[in-house]
């Protein structure tokens, strides 16, 4: 079954799939109703079709497509000194990626200590500008505008004005 939810996560019928691995049709369906047990090396070569690790497939979590996309509105906003933050598939159980939404209210910064981080982050602006300190360094962001920050990078961000607010998406390759 979970062979199954894979293929069709990646959009592969049963027959494209085995073509791409060198197996039978009928070999790729006998997994997936659980008629046959696979070696190990015969998953590895099923799964060489896709491509993807005999690891990765077994904690992939792609059975449940409904924790696939998060609104807003449904997410919880964690207040903060100068604004709230949400953090995209907050409960989402082995999460490899953090996203992270930050509003600004006007002329609010993340507080007189330096922020960090035990990973490398990337964000971008989206909403409103900000002036960010990374290490020894101090730029004005625009919408569009991006950054990129080492592991223990200490930073801050202030939206620098005093009638809107500001929006930035940082992101990073390990949840936190």
């Amino acid at each position: 079954m979970r062979l199954k939810a894979v293929r069709e996560a990646n959009g592969l019928s049963q027959r494209e799939l085995a073509k791409r691995a060198g197996v039978t049709n009928s070999s790729i369906s006998m997994i997936e109703q659980g008629q046959v047990s696979p070696s190990v090396q015969s998953l590895e070569k099923v799964l060489a079709g896709l491509p993807m690790s005999l690891s990765y497939f077994f904690s992939c979590g792609v059975e449940n497509n409904s924790d696939s996309f998060f609104f807003r509105e449904q997410m919880s906003k964690h207040d903060k000194p100068y604004g709230f933050m949400q953090l995209v598939a907050e409960k989402l159980t082995q999460r490899r990626v953090t996203l992270k939404r930050f509003v600004f209210e006007p002329g609010k910064d993340t507080g007189d200590s330096p922020l960090t981080s035990f990973f490398d982050q990337a964000g971008c602006v989206f909403q409103g500008e900000i002036i960010m300190s990374a290490g020894q360094q101090v730029r004005t962001l625009v919408p569009g505008d991006c950054f990129y920050l080492r592991a223990y990078t200490p930073f801050r961000a202030r939206n620098s004005s005093a009638t809107e607010t500001a929006e930035i998406m940082v992101s990073s390759a390990a949840g936190e």
